[in-house]
């Protein structure tokens, strides 16, 4: 029985998938007995979500704005499914619609086997570089740091770029229908920083081949693939528009926007005080240059901040000799680099670095050139501050850059550009385009570069640095106690750098085994030693075993807790249960007992003035600075903060909060933003409004006389209900936090719309008639409705273009040729009738 060519087809990649499946569920075998893991950027996405979800669950309806941090913010970047992009469940498929980490792992290994496919690579060589990519140590500390939304973002990497490969090369629907999937599943994933830096390489491809296509007179067909991949880029937009535009909007007013406020006699020094992010701030995660060398020695600058010490370690015996408890381990600050701290280091792999550079003998042409650039770049590009004589100008003047902090992270491009290169080598050397002389030529140069920098660590490091970080002191501390002896504190750092020196010279040396082993197979292969498949299979084998042991040391099975334990995050302090039993509606919580704006963890239960998010209002940020830091009591008072929970963790009632919305009979006209912020220093916030005067004809000739009540009588997140009852025309101020004009929330006084103005700098204030009157706020931004139908269309043409390329492929691929009918082995008949008679044996006559 023969099989049919598209299952012939099929099942090797199917093969291919089940190996990626497999390592993903045994390397994270734990998610398959029910826990998670436990990662910090998640329980703080769950903490500041968790009115929103709720809202949701009961409702059935999506808020797009928070109360639970900040006084009140858009939701755009904290939970905002977008319900009309049809991407999403063909983004599922592509990892099996199985949740994370296995899945995501999965997709991450599927895209980038997908890419290489497309280079023309064997199927097996494509199987390692999938694997080194999903592997590489930078993935899974990812995961350690709940950064999921980067995870998702770069397994749509692979796919993308063989999108515009096979864009390049002719395949011009397949390839933008290819390339406008994946890249609107990336900006689904919604980590634009991630796909902006890829685009950055992207661009050097691009460039090339416009040179190429000048020099070999084919500008018409590089035009006609740019100006395919330019329509998929406009429906990859498209198909995340809700998310985009509403993101476009707010970004005006965060603190990655323009500054409101002018300075007057200083330098800045804050991100609320230039345009974009002040260049120190977003450069805070630079890598120094021996942080580079982690590419190569994962231990070179000490691995994590927390790494895992052995009973053997100098660290571990001077704690056990001091009376501590310990279980054979102990978690350490052995990372001396200059991040200011880091889960673990961005390693590439031992073989696949020395593959790389080697591969720059053995590839030829534009793509090594590519590669090349995109992995100088991304490396300089890391460096931050400490390369600032051109990080400084890139960040000024390429677009958008300014938006973007952690130029580290810019190593995850990195991480995929070195294993492509590596594999696309090695599949010269395999299918014999390659002389022997050539491949000993990369064989040589590869393992001599990368062989000398581990044994220059390995032998001279220890001489050449002082392994020793600024945070020592205050790190070592937290082991043993705020009031440590000095004299133990210095000796315990001082086994700390003991460990450091081990640990470098230690990875350094197992780096080299790595490279001479991988060398020595490929010799072998070359001198006919061992057979293909051997090289092969043990090429693989050491890349997974390099880059598994490694992650190992940042996410191993310890890393997983219970559902019972991980709930544990979530679980009320006492002064949480204490204040919950207040059943207002609507009440702000200060809580001085965390880190009050850097951390979420009050949100899951209170609404507060506080929390932690990257892109804050811009306006929230400068009272933050100027007036919230300093505690005045009066912005206290009017962001209606009726608990304040002490350092020490007890809730205090804030007789002197204002209620959700009070009237005031003092309206003070101020010139500037300046003399708007400046006059909360000094102002009655129960009496007085500070009225800027862009809003001077909304109060010309009004001279309220304060008296009657307003009160909320409903409340949601974004939809809030007043009663008002007034003899006179009254100036209410609202303790909401201003975002506008026009940017979505309306006012409506008796269901008629009204027009409301911003006061004291960041609060809402409203005109209200005498008598008895319903006033309702609803958040209801124009950019959302006109996204989401935007999305619709977008991603609803992306997948009929990808169905209608699928279904062009399947009408124009040859039918297989039939097979011959297979006949009995009769003698043919004309045998018998020239078949010579014997002598003797004829008829006599």
């Amino acid at each position: 029985m023969t099989k049919h060519p598209i299952v012939s087809q099929i099942v090797p990649h199917l093969v291919s998938i089940l190996i990626f499946l497999a390592i993903s569920a045994i390397y994270f075998y734990p998610q398959l007995q029910g826990k998670e893991i436990q990662a910090g950027d998640i329980v703080s996405y769950k903490s500041m979500s968790k009115e929103l979800r709720e809202h949701q669950e009961k409702t059935g309806e999506l808020s797009l704005w928070t109360n639970s941090m900040f006084g009140g913010m858009p939701a755009y970047q904290i939970y905002m499914p977008q319900k009309k992009n049809l991407i999403k469940p063909a983004m599922d498929l592509s990892r099996l619609f199985i949740p994370r980490p296995i899945g995501y792992f999965l997709g991450i290994m599927i895209g980038f086997y997908v890419m290489m496919l497309v280079f023309g690579v064997d199927r097996w060589l494509s199987v390692i570089g999938a694997i080194a990519f999903g592997l590489t140590t930078n993935s899974v500390v990812l995961l350690e740091a709940g950064h999921m939304s980067k995870l998702l973002s770069i397994a749509t990497w692979g796919p993308m770029v063989a999108g515009i490969v096979l864009a390049y090369r002719g395949k011009y629907l397949p390839g933008g229908a290819l390339f406008a999937f994946s890249l609107g599943a990336g900006l689904l994933a919604n980590h634009v920083q991630m796909t902006y830096y890829l685009f950055l390489v992207i661009g050097i491809y691009a460039l090339l081949k416009l040179v190429e296509a000048i020099r070999e007179q084919s500008v018409p067909s590089f035009a006609k693939a740019s100006g395919i991949l330019l329509i998929g880029v406009f429906l990859a937009v498209g198909s995340s528009a809700a998310r985009l535009l509403t993101t476009y909007v707010y970004s005006k007013d965060t603190m990655r926007g323009d500054p409101i406020l002018e300075l007057t006699d200083k330098e800045p020094t804050r991100s609320s005080e230039v345009s974009g992010l002040e260049f120190g701030y977003a450069m805070n995660w630079s890598n120094g240059w021996l942080d580079c060398f982690a590419a190569l020695i994962p231990g070179v600058v000490g691995g994590g901040s927390s790494e895992t010490l052995g009973d053997g370690s100098a660290f571990y015996k001077n704690m056990r000799s001091k009376g501590a408890r310990l279980d054979g381990s102990i978690r350490a600050p052995l990372y001396w680099g200059s991040l200011p701290f880091t889960s673990g280091p961005i390693y590439f792999g031992a073989i696949i670095v020395f593959l790389f550079v080697a591969s720059l003998i053995w590839v030829k042409g534009p793509m090594k050139w590519w590669l090349l650039s995109g992995v100088i770049l991304t490396f300089l590009m890391s460096l931050g501050k400490n390369l600032e004589i051109i990080n400084r100008p890139m960040f000024d003047y390429l677009p958008l850059l300014n938006k973007f902090r952690t130029p580290n992270s810019v190593l995850t491009v990195t991480s995929f550009l070195m294993p492509l290169l590596a594999i696309l080598g090695l599949g010269k050397v395999l299918t014999g385009e390659l002389k022997k002389e050539e491949i000993m030529r990369g064989l040589v140069v590869g393992a001599g570069v990368t062989g000398a920098i581990c044994l220059f660590f390995a032998l001279l490091g220890s001489s050449m640095f002082d392994f020793s970080n600024p945070r020592d002191s205050a790190s070592v501390g937290r082991y043993i106690g705020q009031q440590a002896n000095p004299a133990l504190l210095q000796e315990l750092i001082g086994d700390l750098k003991e460990d450091r020196i081990s640990h470098m010279r230690g990875d350094a040396f197992r780096s080299l085994v790595l490279i001479l082993l991988a060398a020595g197979l490929l010799w072998a292969l070359i001198n006919q030693k061992i057979k293909q498949v051997v090289f092969v299979a043990a090429i693989g084998a050491l890349v997974t075993l390099d880059l598994w042991t490694v992650d190992r040391r940042y996410v191993g099975e310890e890393a997983f807790v219970t559902e019972r334990q991980y709930e544990g995050n979530f679980q009320p302090r006492p002064v949480d249960v204490e204040i919950m039993k207040d059943k207002d509606p609507h009440y702000r919580v200060f809580d001085l007992s965390i880190a009050t704006f850097e951390s979420a963890s009050s949100s899951y239960y209170h609404k507060t003035i506080g929390g932690y998010h990257p892109a804050k209002l811009q306006r929230y940020q400068d009272v933050i600075n100027i007036h919230m830091s300093k505690g005045n009591p009066q912005v206290i008072n009017m962001l209606n903060t009726k608990y304040v929970i002490t350092r020490e963790g007890q809730a205090q009632v804030n007789q002197g909060a204002l209620g959700n919305a009070w009237f005031v009979d003092n309206i003070k006209l101020v010139d500037n933003a300046n003399a708007e912020i400046d006059g909360l220093t000094s102002f009655d916030a129960g009496n007085d409004a500070l009225v800027h005067r862009e809003f001077e004809s909304y109060v010309s000739g009004f001279d309220p006389q304060k008296n009657g009540s307003i009160q909320l009588s409903n409340y949601a997140p974004d939809e809030l209900t007043y009663s008002t009852n007034a003899s006179g025309e009254q100036l209410a101020v609202f303790s909401e936090v201003w975002y506008g004009p026009d940017k979505g929330w309306n006012a409506y006084i008796d269901g008629q719309p009204a027009e409301h103005i911003r006061v004291n700098y960041v609060l809402r204030a409203l005109r209200i008639p005498a008598g008895q009157h319903e006033v309702v706020f609803k958040f209801e931004p124009s950019a959302y409705t006109t996204g989401e139908m935007i999305s619709l269309v977008s991603s609803l043409l992306i997948l009929l273009l990808g169905g209608y390329a699928i279904w062009l492929y399947q009408k124009q691929r040859p039918a297989p040729a039939p097979e011959p009918v297979k006949t009995p082995k009769t003698e043919p008949l004309t045998a018998s009738k020239s078949r010579k008679k014997k002598p003797g044996k004829g008829k006599k006559k």
